[in-house]
């Protein structure tokens, strides 16, 4: 416990994944007796309340259709850029549609007068904010703020010496290669990164970003990645910064679920979670692929489908889901998780000591998917375009790795023993002398 109880106030992208994250953290936080408090669009009302001790205050987007509920909105964005699932990083970055990168850019800052609002009202110690912008409600507020990122770490934090954000080359790749991807990034993006700073300076009065579209905080910059996984040897972190192993929720246990004891008794072989998470299971012809290839396996599949469950084709006898499944409480009674490479799952999977296949859709999951194989923790494969003989002969050789699953052990143990979200909410608490 904390002798000075804080106001604590988070200010999050309004994502599963990102709300996810916050949450481990404020967690630990209420335990600790502060006061939590999440900023959340109206659309998301309830989703931070239904933790023990969190509250919630409630801001409009003016723009957003208010028939949409919650994760709806980046459904129907991703919906619109799921063409460029599948390609490589550098074909899918030269097929980005710039004009719905700018309305993401766009969609936390025109809603800053309702955060302005919430900061007044709450009038907090502390803001936590997990955003890929800047907030400049937040910046201008003159309020201690952390940066909090639950992306992959080169998302925050790129290097010279390290692969681009949103890639899959090595870490000892060609460096002619992550120029040519950078060349191509700055040349496709650049009118964006124009567009934030005019608004940036004309609006807010703020200066221009020296990070692309983001500000970093003045105060503190934290990130989520097992130093397994990490790059500290090749990029020490810069002042200001600070990394942990995890940001993972546990309090949330959904008493209801229960995985029926018919499919738990089939005689079959290991047991395989399956999530492509809160926006790629809204890729049906994905999903559809998936249970076409994995229906062939000797394994059992237990599936997050999300909300478009019903536009699925049927469901074979060793494959069983539902539309949500509480990925926490699944993890540790699988074998093998088959995941999209969200940083949530990836580090969640490790925490739990389990391989992974990584299926990268976009983004930082990229990333994930080559660390992930190159640090030899699990390997990643392409969802849409690889041999079905192929897929199913990767789960097989991760199956029985045993020099993996002892690797996986030795990273769990110390992972589940590093007190990581509590060393969180303390540095958290350091702001405030």
């Amino acid at each position: 416990m904390s002798k000075n109880q804080l106001t604590v106030l988070f200010v999050t992208l309004d994502s599963y994944g990102h709300l996810n994250s916050c949450i481990g953290v404020a967690e630990k936080l209420v335990k600790r007796g502060h006061r939590v408090i999440f900023a959340l669009e109206r659309a998301w009302s309830g989703k931070a309340k239904r933790y023990a001790g969190i509250e919630e205050i409630i801001y409009v987007d003016p723009n957003r259709d208010p028939t949409l509920d919650a994760n709806e909105h980046w459904i129907k964005f991703m919906d619109e850029m799921k063409e460029t699932f599948g390609l490589s990083p550098m074909e899918a970055l030269k097929k980005t549609d710039t004009k719905l990168e700018q309305d993401f850019v766009d969609t936390m800052l025109n809603v800053d007068d309702g955060i302005k609002k919430s900061i007044d009202q709450v009038k907090p110690d502390v803001i936590v904010v997990d955003s890929y912008t800047t907030i400049p409600a937040v910046y201008k507020s003159g309020i201690p703020w952390v940066w909090l990122t639950s992306a992959h770490p080169l998302s925050c934090l790129p290097h010279d010496d390290l692969p681009p954000n949103g890639t899959d080359f090595p870490t000892k790749g060609d460096r002619k290669q992550w120029q040519e991807y950078m060349e191509t990034f700055f040349e496709k993006m650049m009118d964006l990164i124009v567009h934030f700073n005019k608004r940036m300076t004309n609006e807010f009065g703020l200066e221009p970003s020296m990070h692309g579209v983001h500000h970093e905080s003045p105060y503190l910059n934290i990130y989520a990645y097992p130093k397994e996984m990490d790059y500290l040897d090749i990029r020490p972190l810069p002042e200001k910064w600070q990394s942990f192993d995890h940001f993972i929720r546990f309090t949330e246990q959904d008493e209801s679920f229960k995985i029926p004891e018919e499919f738990i008794q089939k005689q079959l072989g290991k047991l395989i979670y399956v999530s492509m998470g809160s926006m790629g299971c809204m890729d049906v012809r994905l999903m559809n692929r998936l249970i076409s290839i994995l229906a062939k396996s000797q394994n059992r599949f237990i599936f997050s489908f999300g909300p478009r469950k019903n536009q699925l084709i049927t469901l074979p006898d060793n494959i069983w889901g539902e539309c949500f499944v509480p990925q926490v409480q699944v993890l540790p009674k699988v074998d093998l998780v088959i995941t999209h490479g969200g940083n949530n799952t990836v580090l969640e999977s490790l925490y739990f000591g389990k391989p992974m296949i990584v299926t990268p859709l976009f983004g930082d999951q990229h990333n994930n998917g080559q660390r992930v194989t190159e640090v030899g923790f699990g390997a990643k494969i392409n969802p849409f375009y690889c041999e079905p003989e192929q897929f199913l002969r990767l789960i097989e050789q991760l199956l029985n790795d045993n020099e993996m699953k002892e690797r996986l052990a030795n990273i769990s143990k110390r992972m589940q023993s590093s007190n990581s979200t509590e060393n969180v909410a303390i540095a958290i608490e350091q702001l405030i002398k």
